[in-house]
């Protein structure tokens, strides 16, 4: 180390140690010192210590500059969008070329500050588009122009868009999407809402088919939109709700709707207890629930009440509905019965087109108030109410819709004239039958005559 120390004269800027046997040289030099060194590296292999000059750093303007340009070459290779192919040092003059997008840096921007001369830098960059995803999305914003709705983010390798546009935009972006997936990310249109005035319309269309398919009683069969017009079908429980109003708050244009609903008999419990509480008309001390998916029916009641009852549950089941009268028990009236009969053998007759009865039905009206009045009363003393209904029935003479409004009137006429006669007023119901409920048939010799009446029908609450 003395003898090299001496003949190499190493500048201030080296260091020369011993590490174990060999002979280390650190620092920075020119690089007419660092051949020498080498020289003597090479003559000292021959059987001394090994003489390492590898720490020792190139200052000389040569090397500086190949240093600088090795810098710059590697800051280049890191650029998005830059490809270096070929680069090159010769008589102090560096050579590259590659591939550029054109929305990359520039690389002749990028040697500012690299002390490399731009005098002695010649490039050759071809033009390509990158598929790296923020220049894709670049080219996406400049070529598609979204609205102020919309906004394109990177989600991973993946270009997202989300928000609401025009059905014309979207369109646009489902192009440029099908463009992309030949080899570049996936532009996701997916989040997209489509908020086109028919696009809009849409929508609520479906909200309220949702809506409608949701309520019990109604099934929805077939559901299109055409030419601005949404049409639907399907069957509906007439206990259900009604679709029309259904429309209501629901932004569809209800004179572009064309509705065709046909009827049935939904088996939903709570539709079925309605329908058994309108024809079975239970007393009040009779109680319809749903359990689980059964009716069950609680309570007491006269027996010819729990027959029917008994009759509905027959028919339900053959329709897969069970009906509970099990917890029935039966009310005794025995002593109304007689009574009861007398009761609803009783018509009040009248002549054709009239609604007041004849002056003949005045005894008839007399005793049938009596009765009225004693059975209500001793139906009372037995814990149950008494209610009569009064049917007013027409013959088949005429237009029905006048028939019905006779037969009603004539209902009507009987319960005042029953008021007057001291029957409670709230006792008596009135309802008209028209032509529906004949007590002879229409073409036999005394029909006409026979079906101009009010007929009572005796209910136990």
């Amino acid at each position: 180390m003395k003898r090299l120390t001496a003949s190499l004269a190493p500048p201030d800027s080296v260091r020369l140690s011993i590490v174990n046997d060999r002979i280390v040289a650190e620092g920075e030099a020119p690089d007419t010192w660092i051949d020498r060194a080498r020289a003597a590296a090479r003559q000292l292999s021959a059987g001394g210590p090994a003489f390492d000059i590898s720490k020792v750093r190139d200052v000389s303007p040569e090397a500086r500059a190949a240093e600088h340009w090795q810098a710059y070459v590697s800051r280049l290779g890191t650029q998005p969008g830059i490809i270096v192919a070929q680069q090159t040092a010769r008589s102090g003059h560096f050579y590259i070329s590659g591939l550029r997008d054109p929305l990359a840096a520039d690389p002749q921007s990028l040697l500012s500050g690299a002390q490399v001369d731009p005098t002695r830098v010649h490039s050759d960059w071809q033009f390509y588009q990158s598929l790296e995803p923020e220049f894709v999305l670049k080219r996406l914003m400049a070529s598609l122009t979204p609205p102020k709705s919309v906004r394109l983010s990177i989600v991973g390798d993946r270009i997202v868009a989300e928000g609401e546009a025009p059905d014309t935009w979207i369109d646009r972006a489902r192009a440029a999407a099908r463009q992309l997936s030949a080899g570049g990310p996936v532009f996701d249109i997916s989040k997209i809402r489509d908020v086109s005035p028919e696009a809009r319309a849409a929508e609520h269309w479906q909200h309220y088919v949702s809506r409608l398919e949701a309520q019990p009683g109604i099934i929805v069969a077939q559901q299109t939109a055409r030419g601005g017009h949404f049409y639907i079908s399907g069957l509906r429980d007439p206990l259900a709700a009604d679709p029309q109003e259904l429309l209501s708050g629901t932004e569809v244009d209800p004179a572009r709707v064309h509705s065709q609903w046909q009827f049935y008999q939904s088996l939903d419990p709570k539709f079925v207890v309605k329908r058994l509480i309108a024809s079975l008309t239970p007393p009040k001390s009779v109680q319809l629930s749903i359990i689980q998916d059964r009716i069950v029916v609680v309570g007491e009641a006269p027996a010819a009440w729990i027959n029917r009852a008994r009759a509905a549950a027959q028919q339900l089941s053959a329709d897969g509905v069970a009906l509970d009268v099990s917890q029935l028990r039966e009310l005794s009236l025995a002593e109304l019965n007689h009574l009861r009969e007398a009761i609803q053998a009783t018509d009040i007759l009248f002549y054709s087109g009239k609604v007041v009865p004849g002056p003949e039905q005045t005894p008839v009206l007399d005793k049938l108030a009596d009765q009225l009045k004693e059975f209500a009363e001793n139906a009372r003393k037995s814990g149950v109410t008494a209610r009569f209904m009064l049917t007013g029935h027409s013959d088949a003479v005429g237009r029905e819709t006048a028939n019905a409004s006779i037969s009603a009137a004539r209902a009507e006429t009987v319960r005042a004239l029953l008021n007057k006669r001291g029957v409670a007023p709230e006792l008596l119901l009135v309802r008209g039958a028209g032509t529906f409920e004949p007590a002879v048939p229409e073409n036999s010799r005394t029909g006409s005559s026979a079906n101009r009446r009010v007929s009572v029908t005796v209910n136990l609450d």
